[in-house]
């Protein structure tokens, strides 16, 4: 591979002039992957190529997982590596967390009801799982965003080793979960 060294910035500035040993000319646009690489700007790097590669921007693979894939499915629906999905689904899986949380410590409102003076849900359903006789260490958490700004929580158990599932919707501006499902365990 020959050595190039910069010669010159093009006239209107978008490309670099290279010159190798043998004075043949090359040019190399100025981009943001160029302006990167210099920085050594690492991560930024990483998210240019997702970009170039899938056409999916890093906020558009965090949007995703938000509204509940997981990066195996953007990965595949993107056509890149999971782990490059994996970089950015941390902070969107603990943004998926604190919603389930924020939900579970909301009180339940019946139809009609126009404050919250039950229980909080994480109660209620603790109640209820136990005397269902739910195991207590398959009990899984999760929440998603819907199109319509409010979130889904969803509970996952197991009774006597059969899986069982409940949803909520949660709208936080309005501090209201409602049940969505029939196996509802509030």
């Amino acid at each position: 591979m020959p050595e190039l060294r910069v010669v010159a910035v093009s006239n209107d500035g978008t490309r670099l002039v290279l010159k190798a040993a043998d004075s043949t000319e090359y040019t190399l646009p100025i981009d943001e992957r160029l302006r990167a690489a210099v920085r050594n700007d690492r991560a930024r790097l990483g998210q240019i190529e997702i970009e170039v590669e899938s056409h999916l921007r890093p906020r558009d693979i965090q949007a995703r997982i938000r509204a509940g894939a997981s990066a195996e499915e953007v990965a595949q629906h993107a056509g890149i590596p999971v782990d490059r999905v994996r970089r950015f689904e941390g902070p969107v899986l603990a943004e998926r967390a604190f919603m389930a949380e924020r939900a579970r410590k909301t009180p339940v409102r019946r139809p009609g009801e126009n404050t919250g003076t039950g229980p909080q849900l994480g109660e209620a359903v603790q109640e209820r799982l136990l005397l269902r006789g739910a195991d207590k260490e398959t009990v899984l958490w999760d929440s998603w965003r819907r199109d319509d700004g409010t979130w889904e929580v969803l509970l996952v158990y197991r009774v006597a080793g059969e899986p069982h599932s409940a949803s909520w919707t949660y709208d936080p501006p309005r501090r209201l979960v409602q049940a969505v499902d029939d196996d509802r365990a509030r």
